[in-house]
């Protein structure tokens, strides 16, 4: 049976083969990012980046709040181009709208979870590494939007070879 890349990165990271691989807990982390497996609605939102059997290939965002008592409210999923998906601007705008139903809910806003597809190709073998991570524009729009909410904000970049990257402000 062959293993995952998820399994074949936290091998790596357990043997110490790369500097910047390294486990924290359970958690694999490489240059401040969280890599993990997909959640089944991690693989459900890949799964939307192809349209037409595959032929057509663009990347897709969702937001998630996750409240109190277990609920999670979601966005629409947003369809982009091929490398790219939505602005600040959208996303605060989609944030706002789920805030005003976390409120008619009467829940508290525990997490936001805000998770687009990147249809690169990550690899791994015994010399080299080439992970679709997120990108230093994904990590400034999660800033930003931080700046002006009072709970955690994790950004997720779900790679289509398996492997989820994120971070949490």
């Amino acid at each position: 049976m062959e293993l995952s890349l998820y399994e074949r990165v936290k091998i790596h990271a357990m043997e110490s083969d790369f500097s910047r691989l390294s486990l924290d807990g359970q958690e694999v982390v490489y240059m401040g990012q969280s890599i993990t497996a997909p959640s089944r609605w991690d693989k459900k939102l890949l799964r939307h980046s192809f349209a037409l059997y595959g032929l057509i290939k663009r990347e897709v965002l969702q937001i998630r709040f996750h409240l109190e008592s277990n609920q999670v409210i979601e966005s629409k999923i947003f369809k982009g181009r091929y490398k790219s998906v939505s602005d600040y601007k959208s996303i605060m705008n989609t944030m706002l709208e789920l805030e005003s139903l976390s409120r008619k809910y009467g829940l508290k806003i525990l997490k936001a979870e805000i998770a687009h597809t990147h249809l690169s190709e990550c690899r791994i073998d015994k010399k080299n590494l080439k992970f679709c991570m997120l990108s230093e524009s994904d990590l400034q729009v999660a800033k930003r939007l931080k700046q002006f909410r009072n709970y955690p904000i994790e950004i997720k970049a779900i790679a289509k070879d398996g492997l989820v990257f994120k971070k949490v402000f």
